[in-house]
């Protein structure tokens, strides 16, 4: 057999030795590496590995801090929150075509507004026209007046767009929920697009006080409703209903854009806040500090609240005290209804305010129609909302007190007496003629009824009302450098009052230069457009002001008629400047912030805005002629204020607004000085006919109950004056 050769084994050269021995280092470092890594794992960092492995099944919830309470000036609740269990939807996990039909919804809906607004300003131009045309209206022209008032009482109708066919799993979801809630998925998704619409940043709210089953049933299986949160959460709730409904405001979660203000500053997203009125001003003071609770969630994301790791609780809000007198309040509503039952002319919109004149505190403030405030707590339907802001339906959500500016009659006829003494128009015992009518160039003005009362000083014309006294008047203060404007101003007119509720008209007081601009401006527009100026064409498309000042406008001033426009509140206020001697107040109605026991922390400040100077002896003489009108025969509310409690000098005011085509517009304001409880009261009732019928007693059924007075009859007087 063969020889076997042996097998030959190369030597180890010095080269590959130091390579084994640096591979063989290089792998003892990257085990060493491995085993001190993992000792590090398991034995220094073990109970922290441990904690983070429990957290990963563990979320933060935040817990919505319920909102402060308000209540009156003795602590009467007017509003408060309760728990409510609560189903709602994200915008942002909803697909983007129903964010995108949201948007053409709002578009759609602003647009109808917008038409509507502007066949308002249509009709208050073309009526403006006709009222400067000075003579009796055609047919044709009731028929065009008509036609435009329809059009802005309500908007057209737009319609929620369907949700989209091939959204199939959006149709499911709404099928589900809807199931589940016992409400139809087209109620569903109308809501959905309403809320979004109306809120795009904000969870939309399906529906409030869910049932027990129900609630726990969609938690239970939250992975069959993607995109919807079921939640306990606080609402608003309102003990007394309608009761100063139009102050509070609303409240909604806060949005991108706010986010960003300084504000807000350390305020959550979704953290709802006061958008409007009260709930705005004081939001800070209201919105309490949120809490949180960690809790144990499973494989899919569904809560066991069985297993709360741990809890901080949330702390509420402040609570906000009002210069609101509930008692005055209910009385002030009672009475106002009252005189709008009373009017003869179809009356249902008025409004009413009760202020102190020492501070302007708002001691009553009320507006109607009015509306159960608890509507904003659930949601609400296309039609809720267009019956709260329709003018076909009175527009309850409007606060006339404040937001409804009106030319105010002869209740304005005080700041023309003031005006003319002060600028040496005319002095107190200075006696005019009125032998019951006017001329100025071709137009012709008369007393209410063509009354007249001979000779006269200034007093005696704010007792009996007399037009034609003012008329001359206003005619002399047109060349007297705007010495009625000027004391309009003044006294608070054309200019916001600055209460808390925000949101209010600033008015009108009318001069040379106002008109004479609009005109510049309107002649400019028919010019552009090649209209022919004072037609029907150029009316609607460059607005209603055609010509510029005359003296007629001055003299339509002094009476408080024209293009004069004023609210409630602004009449308050200059009235209250009477009372206090020049005070010019600003009227609120925070008083105070205050623990959860009643434990005031905060007084809220309520600087007066300014101090005028008025001459006693021209004061003494418009309050004169005001007591005399509430007071004595013949004065405009004498008879609706006899038998009132001497010890409480009235001092008051009639005023009767000619807002053809609809019947008159009755206004009353007054004031009582007493030095316990002084107080100023203005009533305004629309289509109220003549001041002492229907605002009048109203006014003192509102006094009756501040004074404590057992007589609480509708007094209607019988003075017929403008």
């Amino acid at each position: 057999m063969p020889r076997r050769v042996e097998e030959r084994v190369r030597p180890i050269t010095p080269q590959l030795a130091w390579r084994v021995a640096v591979l063989g280092g290089i792998a003892f470092v990257l085990f060493g590496i491995v085993f001190f890594r993992l000792w590090y794992l398991q034995v220094l960092t073990g109970q922290e590995a441990v904690t983070q492995a429990r957290d990963n099944r563990v979320r933060k919830v935040r817990i919505e801090a319920p909102r402060g309470d308000i209540v009156d000036k003795n602590n009467v609740k007017l509003v408060r929150t309760k728990t409510a269990a609560v189903v709602q939807m994200v915008p942002s996990q909803l697909p983007e075509s129903v964010r995108e039909d949201a948007d053409t919804y709002r578009k759609n809906l602003a647009a109808a507004e917008n038409d509507r607004l502007k066949a308002q300003d249509s009709y208050d131009a073309f009526r403006r026209q006709l009222k400067d045309d000075g003579r009796k209206d055609t047919k044709a022209e009731k028929r065009e007046a008509s036609a435009l008032r329809k059009q802005a009482e309500t908007a057209r109708p737009v319609q929620v767009p369907t949700v989209r066919l091939d959204e199939t799993a959006l149709i499911a979801l709404y099928k589900r929920m809807g199931h589940v809630l016992r409400i139809s998925p087209k109620t569903i998704h109308k809501r959905v697009i309403r809320g979004i619409a109306d809120a795009p940043y904000s969870n939309v709210t399906i529906r409030t006080d869910v049932p027990r089953p129900q609630f726990n049933y969609m938690r239970e299986y939250a992975e069959d409703f993607k995109g919807v949160v079921v939640e306990e959460r606080y609402l608003r709730l309102y003990p007394k209903k309608e009761t100063a409904a139009q102050i509070f405001g609303r409240v909604f979660e806060i949005g991108p854009e706010q986010l960003k203000k300084k504000q807000y500053a350390g305020v959550a997203q979704g953290t709802r806040i006061g958008q409007s009125g009260l709930e705005k001003t004081y939001d800070k003071y209201l919105r309490g500090t949120d809490g949180s609770q960690r809790v144990v969630v499973d494989a899919l994301g569904r809560r066991d609240d069985q297993r709360i790791a741990s809890v901080r609780e949330p702390k509420q809000g402040q609570r906000l005290k009002l210069t609101i007198d509930y008692n005055l309040q209910q009385a002030g509503d009672a009475a106002l209804t009252k005189a709008i039952q009373t009017s003869h002319y179809g009356a249902r919109a008025g409004a009413y305010v009760a202020m102190d004149p020492r501070d302007g505190s708002i001691l009553a403030m009320g507006s109607q129609p009015g509306f159960d405030a608890t509507v904003f707590a659930r949601p609400f339907t296309e039609s809720i909302w267009k019956g709260l802001t329709s003018q076909a339906t009175g527009a309850p959500l409007l606060n006339r007190a404040t937001d409804s500016a009106y030319p105010i009659g002869s209740t304005f006829k005080p700041i023309t007496a003031l005006a003319a003494l002060e600028s040496g128009l005319i002095k107190a015992n200075d006696k005019i003629f009125d032998d019951g009518h006017y001329e100025l160039g071709p137009q012709k003005y008369q007393n209410a009824k063509g009354a007249s009362f001979g000779s006269i000083d200034m007093s005696d014309a704010l007792k009996v009302s007399s037009d034609v006294f003012f008329y001359k008047l206003g005619e002399q203060a047109n060349a007297k450098n705007r010495a009625i404007q000027r004391w309009a101003t003044k006294l608070g007119f054309g200019r916001k009052t600055g209460i808390d509720t925000g949101g209010e008209a600033p008015g009108l007081v009318p001069d040379r230069k106002w008109r004479d601009t609009a005109f510049k401006k309107y002649e400019a527009c028919v010019e552009k457009n090649h209209l022919q100026i004072q037609t029907v064409p150029a009316l609607y498309k460059c607005g209603g002001v055609e010509r510029s000042w005359t003296t007629g406008d001055n003299v339509n001033l002094a009476v408080g008629q024209g293009d004069l426009q004023a609210t409630p509140l602004q009449v308050a206020v200059a009235y209250s400047a009477l009372a206090n001697n020049g005070t010019i107040v600003k009227p609120h109605l925070g008083q105070a912030i205050e623990d959860g026991n009643g434990v005031t922390i905060q007084e809220l400040p309520n600087k007066p805005r300014r101090k005028i100077k008025i001459d006693p002896e021209d004061r003494a003489v418009v309050l004169e002629g005001l007591h005399r009108a509430a007071s004595e025969d013949g004065g405009t509310s004498a008879d609706v204020f006899k038998g009132f409690p001497s010890e409480y000098k009235i001092y008051g005011k009639t005023g009767t607004v000619e807002r053809q085509p609809n019947p008159d517009q009755a206004w009353y304001a007054c004031f009582v000085k007493d030095g316990g409880k002084p107080i100023v009261v203005v009533v305004t009732v629309e289509r109220g006919g003549f001041g002492a019928e229907t605002a009048a007693p109203a006014a003192r059924l509102i006094l009756s109950q501040w004074f404590d007075v057992k007589d609480r009859e509708f007094k209607a007087g019988s003075d017929q004056s403008n």
